[in-house]
């Protein structure tokens, strides 16, 4: 990320780090709590899940290269395995190769069109590349199969704030605080389209709920510096502005 940021920028960062790890920890989880077989004479060929589940080890590890490979190997026996692409599309999505994760998840999705977290990540990488309508037209697939689905809605509300599409932002940030009503990044980012929208005092009270959800949130005290000086609050916003560039040095003009 660059070191000065446009105004109204979108931290993607932050966005569905939830359902970006839980193949994974899924995964994880098995290997703990499945009983291994009694081994009896030749130790076997390592089998296509347990190649998986070694995958799964060395990506939560940090070894991404081992992995990588690991789950290769699976797609050479099983080339239809979901669970090897999506974490395939998981190793792209976070060095920034966003069209080879969008086809990994792709596959994912032709093997199993149920697979929420393979549609959700898609529909994230194609915002990544400022596909947004695509993005939207995959969000909305997942509330067809889990209407609340809070990562959906969020994100559906974030890609609107993007599109500079605020009532319809607006819509869908209230969804998804009805669902996690204690989730600052939808405060922030309902607080950020009502201020577009001159909205002030509708934005102020939903900063505020960001910054006491979370109070190192340096963004939501740059756009709340904004609505205090739209209201003319001349004090309170270079006190929010500085808290800001105190949390984040990155924000000083």
């Amino acid at each position: 990320m660059s070191s000065t940021q446009p105004k109204n920028t979108i931290h993607w960062k932050n966005l569905i780090l939830a359902a970006i790890l839980v193949a994974l920890v899924i995964g994880a989880y098995w290997l703990k709590t499945r009983q291994k077989p009694a081994v009896t004479g030749p130790e076997p060929i390592e089998s296509t899940q347990a190649l998986l589940d070694r995958g799964i080890r060395e990506h939560n590890a940090g070894a991404i290269d081992t992995a990588l490979d690991l789950y290769n190997k699976v797609l050479q026996r099983d080339p239809e395995n979901r669970f090897a692409h999506y974490n395939i599309g998981q190793i792209f999505n976070s060095q920034g190769q966003y069209a080879k994760a969008q086809q990994e998840y792709q596959t994912a999705l032709k093997a199993d069109p149920n697979f929420i977290d393979a549609r959700i990540n898609l529909g994230v990488v194609l915002h990544r590349q400022r596909q947004f309508n695509p993005a939207i037209s995959e969000f909305r697939k997942v509330l067809k199969t889990a209407p609340n689905h809070p990562t959906a809605l969020f994100n559906l509300g974030v890609t609107f704030v993007e599109m500079d599409q605020n009532e319809q932002a607006i819509h869908w940030l209230i969804l998804a605080l009805r669902q996690e009503p204690t989730k600052a990044e939808s405060h922030y980012y309902l607080g950020l389209a009502l201020q577009k929208q001159k909205k002030l005092p509708e934005s102020k009270a939903a900063l505020q709920k960001a910054i006491e959800l979370n109070p190192r949130f340096a963004d939501a005290y740059m756009v709340l510096s904004r609505v205090y000086l739209a209201q003319g609050e001349q004090r309170l916003a270079q006190e929010a502005m500085a808290k800001a560039v105190e949390l984040n040095p990155r924000l000083k003009k």
